[in-house]
C-alpha cells in the first residue's frame, strides 16, 4: 500500500515519534513507521527501502540522536534517490553543527519540542497540504495569527544533481581533514569513534601551499569513490587517483593518500574559498573507470558527463548498497 508519510527517526527517541504519528493517524494520513511496519525476523534493508519508495514524503524527526543516526542517513540518501520530499520536525533544541545546517535552515522545519499537538499538528498538516497531502482534520486557525504564504513551511525537494547528493552527504561526520604531519600513513584502525566524538586533529583551515591529509571513518568495508570541488567549479576525483590508487576501504578509520602513494599529501593549491569533499562507499566498485593514464596527472578533472554517469549509476543501486559522507575546508591566502 502506498503511504502519504514516511517517519524517519532514531530509536531512542521512539516514544515522543509513536505519539506524533498516532496523531498523524488520527487524522487519517497512511502513516510508514518501522514501529508497525517491519514483522519479526524479516530483512530491515529492503523494507526501509520500499517504505520510502512507496511513500509520499519523508518526514525528518529532528534531535541529537537521528542527527548521529546511520539509519536516518540512509534514509534521506534514499528520499534523494526516489525524488521524496523531506519536512523536518525538531524534538528538542539541539545546537546543529554545519554540516547539518542545511536540513534546518530557515522557515522548513517545524518544533514539536514539548508544545501541545494543537501547536504544532496544523502546522504539520498545512505543509503536508501544500506537497498535496490532504488530512480530514480540520483545524480553525493556528493559536497566533499564520505568517506570509511564502514564509510558511513547506516541504523540500532535494535537487538531483550533485549538489543534491552533497547535501545528502552533509548528514554526517566521518570524513575529516588533519594536517599532513599528523596522519598515520598506513594505519588503519579495526574500530571506529562515536560520530558526535570530537576530533583533536581536526583541522578545516589551511593556507594555500599547505599540506594535507584525509581521514575516513567507515562502519563497513566496501569501496570509496572521493570527489573534491573546490571555488573555482573544477571538480576533481581523488580516489581512484595516484593519491589513492585502490578504492578497497576497510571498515575502521582509514587515511588518504594511499601509503603506497607516489604522494605523501594533498598540496593546497587554487583561490581561496570552500573546498567540498564527497567520499561515496559502495560495496562493489562502481566501474566508473576514472584513474587517469598518465601518471603526470595525479587526479582526473570531471567533466558534466562524469558527474551524471556517476548519478546515474547511484540511483540504479539499491539504496541501501552505498553510503556518502562529505566534509570541507577553507583555503586561506598566504
Amino acid at each position: 500500500m502506498d503511504h502519504d508519510v514516511f517517519i524517519s527517526y532514531s530509536s531512542q527517541d521512539r516514544e515522543q515519534v509513536l505519539q506524533i504519528a498516532k496523531n498523524l493517524e488520527e487524522s487519517d494520513l497512511h502513516v510508514w513507521i518501522d514501529h508497525n511496519r517491519i514483522p519479526g525476523g524479516t530483512n530491515y534493508g529492503p523494507e526501509i527501502v520500499r517504505g520510502v519508495k512507496e511513500s509520499q514524503i519523508l518526514m525528518l524527526m529532528c534531535s541529537d540522536n537521528s542527527m548521529r543516526s546511520k539509519n536516518v542517513k540512509q534514509e534521506i540518501q534514499l528520499a534523494w534517490k526516489y525524488s521524496k520530499p523531506y519536512l523536518p520536525l525538531l524534538l528538542e533544541p539541539i545546537d546543529f553543527p554545519e554540516q547539518v545546517e542545511y536540513w534546518l535552515e530557515g522557515w522548513q522545519w517545524i518544533e514539536v519540542l514539548d508544545l501541545p499537538t494543537g501547536k504544532w499538528l496544523p502546522q504539520v498538516l498545512d505543509a503536508l497540504a501544500k506537497a498535496g497531502i490532504q488530512s480530514t482534520r480540520k483545524y480553525q486557525s493556528f493559536d497566533k495569527p499564520l505568517i506570509a504564504d511564502d514564509m510558511q513551511v513547506k516541504p523540500v525537494q532535494l535537487a538531483k544533481g550533485l549538489k543534491g547528493l552533497q547535501a545528502v552527504a552533509s548528514f554526517t561526520d566521518q570524513i575529516w581533514p588533519l594536517p599532513a604531519n599528523r596522519a598515520q600513513r598506513g594505519f588503519t584502525s579495526p574500530t571506529t569513534r562515536g560520530l558526535g566524538a570530537p576530533q583533536d586533529d581536526l583541522q578545516h583551515d589551511f593556507r594555500i601551499g599547505g599540506r594535507l591529509c584525509l581521514a575516513i571513518e567507515s562502519d563497513r568495508e566496501g569501496h570509496l569513490m572521493l570527489l573534491d570541488e573546490g571555488p573555482e567549479g573544477i571538480i576533481y576525483c581523488l580516489c581512484p587517483s595516484w593519491f589513492a590508487p585502490d578504492t578497497r576501504l576497510h571498515a575502521g578509520r582509514s587515511y588518504l593518500p594511499h601509503e603506497d602513494s607516489r604522494y605523501d599529501s594533498f598540496v593546497v593549491t587554487g583561490d581561496p574559498g570552500r573546498e567540498h569533499l564527497l567520499a561515496i562507499i559502495s560495496e562493489q566498485p562502481l566501474g566508473l573507470e576514472w584513474m587517469p593514464i598518465d601518471t603526470k596527472i595525479p587526479a582526473r578533472t570531471l567533466s558534466q558527463d562524469d558527474i551524471n554517469a556517476l548519478l546515474k549509476t547511484l540511483q540504479d543501486l539499491e539504496g541501501d548498497r552505498w553510503t556518502a559522507l562529505s566534509t570541507y575546508f577553507d583555503v586561506l591566502a598566504r
